[in-house]
C-alpha cells in the first residue's frame, strides 16, 4: 500500500508538471499582440487609389495595424530608386517598397528576406509565375513577391493591316521581316512615309523604345547562355549566336532587305500613334496609355514574334514587393509609445505584402486562409495589369486586353545582371554603335559585355 501510494503520488507531481508546460506553450502560441503599428508603403506609378479597399480590408482583418500609409514616390523609375535609396540610407525610409525584378544584385543587402522562406519556397514557387523565382529567390531566401508581370507584345495597326490585306500579326521574326516589304512605303525623297515596324535602332534621333529588352528577347529565345557558369559574369558575347541576332536586328536600320527604320523617324511611340508605323514592341502599360491619349487609334496587340514556336520564351519585365531590412522606429506623436520591436515590424510588414500578393491572411486561428474579396484581383482590376499569380493568369488568360500579356508570363525568362538602368544604356549604344558603323558587330557586343561586367565588380 505504501509503494503504491508513492507510486500515485508521483504520478500526480509529473501530471501537474507536464500541465503546467503544456499550458505555458499554449499560451506563448497564442499570445494576444497589444501593439498597434504603421505601415508606410513607398510605390511606383500606382495612384493610391489602386490600394484604397485593399488597405480598408486588411486594417479590418489586421486590427494590430493602426494605419497604411501608401505613397506614389515617382513614376520615373530612376527618380524613385533615387529618392528611396536616399530614405533608407537615412533610416528613415517606409516599412514595404515596390522592387523591380533587376534589383537583387545591387539591393539584396537593404531588404529582409520572408523569415519563413524555407517552409514557404514550394508554396512560392507553386503561386507564381516561374520567373519570378530567378529574380526574387535567392540561396533559398525569399526577397521580394510578385505583384504583377509584363512581357514584350506585338502592337499592330488594324487600319494599316487592313488595307495590305494582312488577316494576322506575324507569329515569327521570320513573318516579320517579310512583312516589311509589304508594309513599308518610301516616298519619292527617298524617305519613309510609313515604316512597317520600329526596329534597328535604340536611342533618339529615331528612339526604339524598348531596344535593349527587345534585343535582349532575341537572345534568350536563340538559347544563348547570357551569363557565365560558375562565375559572376555576363558571357553573351562568346556565343556566336549574339552576333548573328545583333546583324538581324541591326538590318531593320540599315541597308538589307528589312530596312524599315532610320534617325529621320520619330520616335517609335510617337511613330504608332500617329499611324506612320504598322508595328511596335512593348509592354502592357502602353496599351492603357494608347487607349486614353489616342482613342481613335485601332491598334491590336498580339504575340511577340517567337523563333521557335514550339518553344517560345518572352521577356519579363515587372516589380515585387519588398521589406525594407533597416528603419529608425519613430513614434507619429510625442504621446505614442512604441511597444513593438524591429522584428515585429518586419514580420507584419511581410504579413501584408502576402495578403496583397497572395491573397492568404493568417486567421484568429493561426491558419492561412484565402481572403474575400482577393485584394490581388482589386489590384488587377483597379491597375489593369497582367496577373503574376498562376491561379489568376487561368482567369485572365481569356482576357481581351491582357490574355497575350498574362498567358506570356508563364513562359517569360530574365537574366542575372545590374539593374535595368545602368545596363540598358550600354546596350543601347551597342545597337547605335554597329548602325552608325562606328564598330562593328564583334567589337561592340564585347565593349558592351566588358561594360557589364566592370559594373558586376
Amino acid at each position: 500500500m505504501k509503494n503504491k501510494k508513492i507510486i500515485i503520488s508521483i504520478s500526480s507531481f509529473v501530471f501537474i508538471i507536464g500541465s503546467v508546460f503544456f499550458l505555458s506553450g499554449c499560451l506563448k502560441e497564442k499570445k494576444t499582440i497589444t501593439y498597434k503599428m504603421p505601415l508606410e508603403v513607398w510605390g511606383f506609378v500606382d495612384d493610391s487609389e489602386a490600394f484604397n479597399e485593399v488597405n480598408k480590408n486588411y486594417k479590418t482583418l489586421a486590427p494590430q495595424i493602426q494605419n497604411i500609409q501608401y505613397r506614389k514616390v515617382s513614376s520615373n523609375a530612376e527618380e524613385f530608386e533615387k529618392e528611396l535609396l536616399n530614405a533608407i540610407a537615412s533610416g528613415k525610409g517606409p516599412d514595404i517598397i515596390f522592387f523591380h525584378n533587376s534589383w537583387l544584385s545591387d539591393h539584396v543587402d537593404k531588404i529582409a528576406p520572408y523569415p519563413q522562406s524555407s517552409q514557404y519556397i514550394n508554396k512560392f514557387n507553386k503561386n507564381f509565375i516561374d520567373v519570378a523565382s530567378a529574380d526574387f529567390v535567392k540561396e533559398g531566401e525569399i526577397y521580394a513577391m510578385p505583384l504583377h508581370s509584363d512581357t514584350l507584345a506585338l502592337f499592330y495597326n488594324k487600319d494599316i493591316f487592313n488595307q495590305q490585306a494582312i488577316t494576322k500579326a506575324p507569329a515569327t521574326w521570320e513573318e516579320l521581316a517579310r512583312y516589311t516589304q509589304d508594309l513599308t512605303k518610301i516616298d519619292q525623297n527617298g524617305n519613309f512615309s510609313r515604316s512597317a515596324i520600329a526596329l534597328g535602332r535604340s536611342n533618339n534621333p529615331g528612339g526604339v523604345n524598348r531596344a535593349s529588352d527587345i534585343f535582349t528577347l532575341l537572345l534568350l529565345q536563340n538559347g544563348v547562355e547570357m551569363n557565365e557558369k560558375e562565375r559572376a559574369r555576363v558571357g553573351f558575347d562568346k556565343d556566336a549566336k549574339s552576333l548573328q541576332i545583333l546583324d538581324f536586328y541591326t538590318k531593320f536600320a540599315k541597308n538589307s532587305p528589312f530596312y524599315t527604320w532610320n534617325s529621320k523617324m520619330d520616335y517609335s511611340v510617337d511613330s504608332f500613334r500617329f499611324g506612320r508605323t504598322a508595328m511596335m514592341i512593348n509592354y502592357s502599360y502602353m496599351a492603357n496609355r494608347l487607349k486614353i491619349t489616342d482613342p481613335k487609334l485601332n491598334f491590336e496587340v498580339a504575340p511577340v514574334p517567337q523563333s521557335d514556336l514550339d518553344n517560345k520564351v518572352n521577356y519579363a519585365n515587372y516589380w515585387g514587393m519588398a521589406v525594407v531590412k533597416n528603419k529608425v522606429l519613430i513614434p507619429s506623436s510625442p504621446t505614442q509609445k512604441i511597444n513593438y520591436t524591429s522584428e515585429d515590424r518586419i514580420k507584419e510588414s511581410w504579413n501584408y505584402i502576402k495578403y496583397v500578393t497572395t491573397g492568404t491572411v493568417i486567421n484568429k486561428e493561426g491558419q492561412e486562409i484565402m481572403a474575400t474579396p482577393d485584394p490581388t484581383e482589386l489590384y488587377l482590376t483597379a491597375t489593369k495589369k497582367p496577373a503574376a499569380r498562376k491561379d489568376l493568369i487561368e482567369k485572365q488568360k481569356e482576357d481581351p486586353e491582357l490574355g497575350v500579356f498574362a498567358v506570356q508570363a508563364l513562359t517569360a525568362k530574365t537574366w542575372k545582371r545590374p539593374k535595368d538602368s545602368f545596363v540598358e544604356p550600354i546596350l543601347n549604344e551597342m545597337i547605335d554603335s554597329v548602325v552608325s558603323g562606328k564598330l562593328a558587330a564583334r567589337e561592340a557586343l564585347e565593349i558592351a559585355v566588358s561594360r557589364i561586367n566592370t559594373l558586376i565588380k
